[in-house]
């Protein structure tokens, strides 16, 4: 990891080195930028390239797709193609939009700069503890993925 080459730092360990330099994870990285492209296609700002669709669900707005289907026209799907549609892009963006509270979802017809001044304010509630090399083992969640992490968040 390049933080570790820092003059000063190296002796550090990846999540002090990360918190010294006001650093996400590389993982809360990507899945920050999943969440921002989510939002922008929904919004119209990009192309929907991902075909998401958002619902208003009582008073909160949510990304729905279709159900993976067991079979189509009466052929089951190899659970390995399951697999492959429940890991794509677009269900992961789902997935990591849809764990966000009401009030970032809910969030319209603003600018892409507002939207993540508002969800940098939450991420800032999520625990960023990735287990590499030892570390993060103490970390009750699962993964280090928001969408784990946010089951044992406080927030402030």
């Amino acid at each position: 990891i390049f933080t570790n080459k820092i003059y000063g730092l190296d002796r550090l360990d990846y999540h002090q080195r990360l918190k010294k330099l006001n650093l996400y994870s590389l993982e809360r990285r990507r899945e920050r930028y999943l969440i921002i492209n989510a939002w922008q296609q929904i919004e119209g700002l990009t192309e929907n390239v991902l075909g998401l669709k958002a619902r208003r669900l009582g008073r909160s707005r949510r990304i729905v797709s279709a159900k993976i289907r067991i079979g189509i026209n009466g052929k089951r799907i190899k659970e390995r193609d399951r697999t492959l549609i429940h890991n794509s892009t677009a269900r992961k963006s789902e997935r990591l939009f849809n764990v966000l509270p009401q009030s970032v979802r809910n969030i319209t017809e603003t600018t892409t700069e507002t939207f993540k001044r508002h969800l940098d304010k939450w991420l800032s509630s999520i625990h960023d503890t990735p287990k590499i090399d030892g570390y993060g083992s103490n970390v009750a969640a699962e993964t280090n993925s928001i969408f784990h992490q946010t089951r044992y968040c406080i927030v402030r």
